[in-house]
């Protein structure tokens, strides 16, 4: 605006020095010309008095400038006498000149000839003597455009100092002008003592400023709620335009993809992971394609959710929502292993029974036989009734517990009753039960610790060698109780030491069938020690034995 404004006056004042220039050039040549007319006139009158007393004698001594010229014309019209013209008698008669005419019917009498080769006029005055005779005076000047012309280079060094001038002005005021509006404070224009034509534009503005701060306001408030929501999600969210390039990322997603927090914003989402499977989901879903993809990232499973933003029927922009399943694929697999290892652990004893039943009812039994057959019935009856038994506490303990009453419990006393309930155990498999206990008290369930400790000191003794140790201790630390088990057993290779607590594993399998048990034990355990808020270790080295490691909390 500065500069127009600067250009418009600069301009302006040009235009106004040109015309004036103009103007003043043709009021003096006016002035010049009528005062040369008004001279000429009396130089004539003069030179008429001066002929009429000293003669034409006069006329030859007289002096003149070179652009006047002076002619006396006789009464027939032949030139007496001419400054200009050496041979009078060669000049044509003058008594037709306009000027000669009116001398001679009025006294006096004038004409103006203009001369369009030179771009000159001539005024000529004629005045009539006494003796008939005609005076004629002629002065030449030249005209209005060659008098501007021949003046211009002075008219345009008086205009280039008067536009200096102007233009050194025209700044000063174009400053004075603009600085005001410069120094505006918008954030606060009603506040503003500035010209009053800007006071509508300025209450528009203040109108303005505050639509626009309830704007902000109201998006900085859904901007912080979606933040607070999406920062707090469990789940993975990244936003990306048509493009493909990231709008939103939450801190989840970032740490799926294991990422820095850092400013990722309108990056390609290919920056964060270059999956190819990744890749195609996302340029199914910018094409408006609902897409599912299944994707193993540091050894952990992700559902990933991929949903168009659709507008117009085109899709704008994509929202892909992680979810982490890997528990859940976990669980499935474990569920489908669950269902096929109770199928066939069910299987085994009920065929046990059935065959034996069966033989028996069709009399093919001695009866001196019958009673190892119903031995062996009622052999794999406890053993199916156990498998459901502990089936069924499993099922509730992977409900959370929920049912099970939480209480003060001394520990040292329930290690106690386990040791004396196993030592027959012991002594059958000729193995020495020892127990160490301090007095420790923990918050929990009686019957679930009394069946942790059982299962642990059971399988210590069952896969223990003949005169074997089985130690159990109990002791507080750092806060915790920690129960110990160690045997001199046969050992868990390293490669299986993970997989003891899964159900129904077996290391030896062909040893565990003899042995016998559910293969739920240590799975029991676990998740009794997880329902107590606990940790649960192992240290086992094969052929040397095994001690396992359970802290829980005390209170």
């Amino acid at each position: 605006m500065k500069k127009r404004i600067f250009k418009s006056m600069s301009l302006l004042a040009i235009l106004s020095i040109i015309l004036t220039s103009l103007v003043l050039s043709v009021f003096f040549s006016g002035e010049m010309y009528d005062a040369m007319k008004q001279q000429l006139r009396s130089e004539a009158t003069y030179l008429a008095e001066a002929i009429e007393s000293g003669g034409i004698h006069y006329l030859q001594r007289v002096s003149v400038s070179n652009n006047t010229r002076i002619t006396l014309i006789s009464e027939n019209g032949t030139v007496l006498f001419d400054n200009n013209i050496e041979n009078e008698s060669a000049a044509e008669n003058h008594n037709q000149r306009e000027e000669v005419e009116e001398a001679r019917k009025s006294g006096s009498g004038e004409s103006v000839r203009d001369s369009a080769t030179i771009g000159q006029k001539t005024f000529y005055y004629a005045l009539l003597l006494d003796n008939g005779q005609i005076l004629r005076v002629s002065h030449t000047m030249h005209s209005l455009w060659l008098n501007i012309f021949s003046s211009l280079p002075y008219v345009m060094l008086f205009a280039v100092l008067v536009l200096l001038v102007a233009l050194l002005l025209v700044h000063r005021e174009v400053q004075r002008i603009v600085v005001p509006i410069n120094e505006l404070d918008l954030e606060h224009p009603v506040d503003n003592i500035v010209y009053d034509e800007l006071s509508p534009l300025l209450q528009r503005i203040s109108r303005q400023n505050m639509l626009i701060y309830n704007q902000m306001k109201e998006l900085a408030e859904r901007q912080q709620e979606f933040s607070t929501l999406t920062e707090n999600m469990n789940e993975g969210l990244v936003i990306v335009n048509a493009h493909g390039y990231i709008l939103s990322i939450n801190r989840r997603a970032l740490q799926i993809f294991g990422l820095k927090e850092d400013d990722y914003l309108q990056k390609h989402i290919l920056v964060v992971n270059r999956n190819l499977e990744l890749k195609q989901t996302i340029e199914n879903g910018l094409k408006g394609q609902n897409q599912e993809l299944l994707l193993d990232l540091e050894g952990r499973k992700y559902q990933i959710m991929s949903n168009p933003i659709l507008i117009a029927g085109h899709a704008r922009g994509l929202v892909l929502l992680l979810l982490d399943v890997t528990e859940k694929q976990q669980q499935e697999q474990m569920r489908r292993e669950f269902t096929a290892n109770v199928s066939h652990e069910l299987r085994t004893p009920m065929t046990a029974i059935s065959g034996y039943a069966e033989i028996m009812m069709q009399g093919l039994v001695q009866p001196q036989d019958m009673k190892p057959f119903a031995e062996k019935i009622y052999k794999e009856a406890n053993r199916l009734i156990s498998l459901i038994a502990d089936i069924i506490q499993l099922s509730q303990l992977d409900e959370g517990g929920s049912q099970f009453q939480m209480q003060q419990v001394a520990l040292d006393m329930v290690m106690e009753e386990v040791e004396q309930r196993l030592q027959p155990l012991a002594e059958k498999k000729d193995v020495t039960l020892t127990m160490l206990a301090q007095p420790v008290t923990v918050q929990g369930n009686r019957q679930v610790l009394q069946e942790i400790l059982y299962n642990l000191c059971e399988n210590a003794i069952k896969y223990n060698k003949p005169q074997g140790t089985v130690q159990m201790s109990l002791q507080q630390l750092d806060g915790k109780a920690v129960v110990t088990v160690a045997d001199t057993g046969i050992g868990i290779p390293v490669e299986e030491q993970q997989r003891v607590f899964e159900r129904f594993y077996r290391v030896d399998k062909s040893h565990s069938r003899i042995i016998g048990g559910t293969g739920l034990g240590l799975s029991i355990v676990k998740h009794g020690v997880q329902m107590h808020h606990g940790e649960i270790s192992m240290e086992s080295q094969l052929g040397v034995g095994t001690k396992i490691i359970v802290r829980l909390p005390l209170m």
